[in-house]
C-alpha cells in the first residue's frame, strides 16, 4: 500500500511540476506583450518583426557565410579542415578511453595487478594526445571565429565607406540606431557563435553516429541477447519527447537577445554622446538630465537581461531534468535489457577464478555505460543547442540587417521613421514629403559649371525648405550666401555636394573632388601637423614638399605653429591644443593645398580678424579659387560677385551682388536700429518729467 501512494505521490508531483511551468510560461509571455508595448511608447520606434529560426534565418545566414567563405586553399579553408579533424580524432579517443575504463574496471574485479597497471599507464599515455587534441579543438576554435571576424569587418567596412554610407546612414536613414555596436560587438558575437555552434553540433552528430555503430557491434556479438531492435526504437522515442518538449516550452530566446544587444547598443550610445557634448553639458549644468537618461535605458537593459535570467531559470530546470536525471534512468535501462536478456553461455577469459563471467560484463556494463553517457551527451548538446541557434538567429537579423542597410543606403534607398522633433527655426516648414519617397531628381556630371534646375531642398525628416531652386554659377563667379538661420544655406551646400539626395529637377556639377567645404569647427584629425594640413590625403598621397606646406601655413599667417609643436611631424591632440582661431586657418591652409574648383566656406572665419580674412580671401582668388561664402560679416562682400538670398519663407533670390549699395543699406539699417534702441529711454525720461511737473499722464505734459 505504502508503495502505491509514493507512486502516487511522485507522478502528481511530475503533473503539478508540468501544469506550474504552462501557467508560468503563459504569464511571461502576457509580460512579454505588456513589456513590448511599454517599450514602444518610450522609445517611439515599431519593434522590429519576431525573430525565430525559420527559413528567413536560414536565407540570412546565407548570404553572410557567402562572404567569409573559406575558399579552397586559404588559411581558413585549413583551420576548418584542421578543426574537423580533430573533432573526429576525439570522437574515436572518447571510444578508446571508455574501452580502456571498462578494461581498468575488469582487472579490478579479477584482482590483476599486473593488467591493472598495464592499463592505467596506457591510460596516462592516451591521456596526453587527448589532453592536445581538446585544447587544439579550442584554438582552431578561436582562430576560425577571427578569421571568420576578419573578413565579415573588411567586407562591411567596405560597405559602410563606399559611397558616404557612413554619412547616409546616421543622417538619411534610421533603420540603424547604432551603427558602431553593429560594426564592432555584433559581428564579434555572431562570429563566434557560429564558430562555437559548428563545434556544438559537428562533434556531437560524429559521437551520435559512431557510438551508435559501436554499440550496435557489441550488440550483435550477444546473439541470443535481445536489444538490437527494441534499444534503437526507445531511444529514438526518448529522444524525440524530449525535444518535442524542450521545443513547445523554449522561450524565444532570438527575439531576446536581439532586443537585449539593441538596448545594450542604445546605453552606449548615450554614453558616447555625453563624451561628445560634455562641455556643453558642463556649462549648463545638466548632469541631472543626462544621468536620469542614462539610468533610465540602463533600466530597460536591466528589465530585459533579467527577463532572460529568469526564463533560462525555469528552461534550464527543465532541460536538466530531462537530459540528466530522465536520460539518465532511460539509459541504465536500454543497458540492461541484452545484459538481462542474454541467456547464453557465460563469456569468461578465466574459466578457473571467474567461470560466471562477472568481471567480462562488468567490463561490458562499464564501456556501455561510458559509450551511452558519451552519447547523451552529444543528443543533449544537439537539443541544447536549439536555444544556441535561437540566439545566432537574433545575432544573424542584427548582422543581415545592417549589411542590407549599407547596400540600400549606397544606392540611395533610404527608409525613415516617423518621430515628433521640435523644431525651433525661424522657417515655417510644412511636411510635404512621404519619408520613404524615392529620390528621383539626376546628378549629371559637367566640366566645370554648376546648374540646378527646379531642385528642391528638402531635409531628411521631409521638411521642404525651398521648393524650387534654379541657378547657374560658373568658375569666375564668387557668391555670397545669406539669410535667417535654418533657411537653407547649410542646406545648398550638402545638395550640391550629393550629400543630400535630390527628389526632382537635375543637377549639373563638377567631379566631388572639386569642391572643398571648410566648416565653421574644422576637423582635426588623428596624426601630425603635415597630417592635418594636407586631409584627407595622406603621406603617400602628398604632392607637396615641407617648404610649400610652409608657404600655405603662412598664407594663414599660421607659420609659427611648426616652431611652436615641434615641427610638422610633431603629433598632438590637435583638437584640444589649438585655439578656435588656429583651427580655422588651418583649416583654410587645406584650401590652400588642394586648391579646388569651387570651396564651400561656411563661417570658417568667423574667429578669425578682419585683416587675415581679408588676405586669405584675397590669396584664394588669386589662385582661381571660386569662393560660395556663407557669413555674416560685411567685411567679406568685397570679394564676392554674386549674392544668393533666402527669406526664411521658401523664397530665394539670386543676382548681381552691389557691395556699394548694400553696404550703404547696411549703414542706415544700422542707424535706425540705433535710433529705434534709444526710444524707450526717451520714453522713460519723458515719464519722469511728468512726475516731476505734476502731470498725472504723458498727454497732459504734452
Amino acid at each position: 500500500m505504502s508503495r502505491r501512494i509514493k507512486i502516487l505521490f511522485v507522478s502528481s508531483s511530475f503533473t503539478l511540476i508540468i501544469y506550474l511551468l504552462r501557467r508560468y510560461r503563459r504569464y511571461l509571455l502576457r509580460k512579454i506583450r505588456q513589456t513590448s508595448i511599454t517599450q514602444e511608447r518610450l522609445i517611439n520606434i515599431p519593434s522590429s518583426s519576431a525573430i525565430s529560426v525559420n527559413k528567413r534565418f536560414l536565407n540570412q545566414l546565407l548570404v553572410i557565410i557567402r562572404i567569409f567563405n573559406p575558399r579552397f586553399g586559404s588559411d581558413a579553408f585549413f583551420l576548418l579542415i584542421t578543426h574537423v579533424t580533430t573533432l573526429i580524432s576525439r570522437t574515436f579517443l572518447s571510444i578508446y578511453i571508455a574501452r580502456l575504463e571498462g578494461a581498468i574496471v575488469k582487472s579490478l574485479v579479477q584482482r590483476n595487478l599486473r593488467d591493472f597497471i598495464r592499463t592505467i599507464c596506457i591510460f596516462l599515455t592516451v591521456a596526453v594526445p587527448s589532453s592536445f587534441v581538446n585544447s587544439l579543438i579550442r584554438y582552431t576554435e578561436s582562430k576560425l571565429a577571427l578569421s571568420f571576424r576578419t573578413k565579415l569587418t573588411r567586407y562591411a567596412y567596405d560597405s559602410y565607406f563606399r559611397n558616404q554610407t557612413y554619412f547616409r546612414v546616421s543622417n538619411l536613414d534610421s533603420r540603424l540606431l547604432t551603427p558602431d555596436q553593429n560594426l564592432t560587438d555584433d559581428i564579434e558575437t555572431f562570429a563566434s557563435t557560429l564558430t562555437h555552434l559548428f563545434s556544438q553540433l559537428t562533434k556531437p552528430f560524429l559521437d551520435v553516429a559512431i557510438i551508435t555503430w559501436t554499440l550496435v557491434r557489441m550488440v550483435q556479438q550477444k546473439k541470443t541477447a535481445r536489444g538490437l531492435r527494441e534499444v534503437p526504437i526507445l531511444t529514438i522515442m526518448v529522444i524525440f519527447l524530449t525535444f518535442w518538449t524542450l521545443r513547445k516550452l523554449s522561450p524565444r530566446f532570438g527575439r531576446l537577445v536581439s532586443e537585449e544587444a539593441k538596448r545594450r547598443g542604445l546605453l552606449r550610445f548615450a554614453h558616447t554622446r555625453i563624451i561628445a557634448n560634455a562641455e556643453e553639458i558642463a556649462f549648463f549644468d545638466g548632469h541631472e538630465v543626462e544621468k536620469n537618461w542614462i539610468l533610465k535605458l540602463y533600466n530597460q537593459l536591466r528589465e530585459q537581461t533579467n527577463l532572460i535570467i529568469k526564463k533560462k531559470l525555469w528552461f534550464i530546470m527543465l532541460e536538466q531534468f530531462l537530459m540528466k536525471y530522465f536520460w539518465h534512468s532511460c539509459g541504465m535501462i536500454f543497458i540492461a535489457i541484452p545484459l538481462l536478456s542474454y541467456d547464453g553461455p557465460p563469456t569468461t577469459d578465466d574459466p578457473i577464478g571467474d567461470p560466471l563471467g562477472i568481471s567480462t560484463r562488468t567490463q561490458e556494463f562499464t564501456v556501455s555505460k561510458n559509450l551511452l553517457s558519451s552519447g547523451a551527451d552529444a543528443v543533449e548538446r544537439i537539443i541544447s543547442s536549439y536555444k544556441e541557434i535561437a540566439e545566432l538567429a537574433g545575432r544573424t537579423n542584427r548582422v543581415y540587417t545592417m549589411l542590407h542597410v549599407f547596400d540600400e543606403c549606397a544606392n540611395e534607398r533610404y527608409r525613415r521613421i516617423s518621430m515628433t522633433i521640435d523644431d525651433h527655426t525661424s522657417i515655417d516648414m510644412k511636411r510635404k514629403v512621404m519619408l520613404n519617397q524615392q529620390a528621383e531628381g539626376q546628378i549629371i556630371e559637367s566640366d566645370e559649371n554648376i546648374i540646378v534646375e527646379n531642385v528642391p531642398i528638402i531635409t531628411p525628416n521631409g521638411d521642404i525648405i525651398v521648393e524650387s531652386l534654379s541657378l547657374k554659377i560658373i568658375p569666375t563667379m564668387h557668391v555670397l550666401i545669406t539669410g535667417p538661420n535654418g533657411c537653407g544655406k547649410s542646406s545648398f551646400f550638402r545638395l550640391i555636394r550629393g550629400l543630400w539626395p535630390i527628389y526632382s529637377g537635375r543637377l549639373y556639377r563638377p567631379n566631388p573632388s572639386n569642391f572643398f567645404l571648410i566648416p565653421q569647427k574644422p576637423y582635426m584629425c588623428p596624426g601630425t601637423l603635415r597630417d592635418q594640413i594636407i586631409y584627407p590625403h595622406t603621406i603617400d598621397q602628398t604632392f607637396a614638399n615641407d617648404d610649400q606646406l610652409m608657404e600655405m601655413l603662412h598664407y594663414v599667417e599660421l607659420q609659427y605653429i611648426v616652431q611652436r609643436e615641434g615641427g610638422l611631424n610633431a603629433e598632438r591632440d590637435w583638437k584640444d591644443i589649438l585655439s578656435g582661431g588656429e583651427k580655422q586657418r588651418l583649416g583654410l591652409a587645406r584650401m590652400f593645398y588642394h586648391k579646388p574648383k569651387y570651396a564651400l566656406l561656411d563661417e570658417c572665419t568667423s574667429a578669425v580678424s578682419i585683416d587675415v580674412e581679408g588676405k586669405i580671401y584675397e590669396r584664394a582668388k588669386q589662385l582661381g579659387i571660386s569662393l560660395l561664402t556663407i557669413t555674416h560679416r560685411p567685411s567679406l562682400w568685397a570679394y564676392h560677385t554674386h549674392l544668393l538670398q533666402f527669406n526664411g519663407e521658401g523664397q530665394w533670390t539670386f543676382e548681381v551682388l552691389n557691395t556699394e549699395k548694400r553696404l550703404t543699406l547696411k549703414g542706415e539699417k544700422e542707424r535706425l536700429e540705433a535710433q529705434l534702441a534709444g526710444v524707450p529711454a526717451i520714453q522713460q525720461r519723458l515719464s519722469e518729467l511728468c512726475h516731476l511737473l505734476g502731470e498725472d499722464t504723458i498727454d497732459n505734459c504734452k
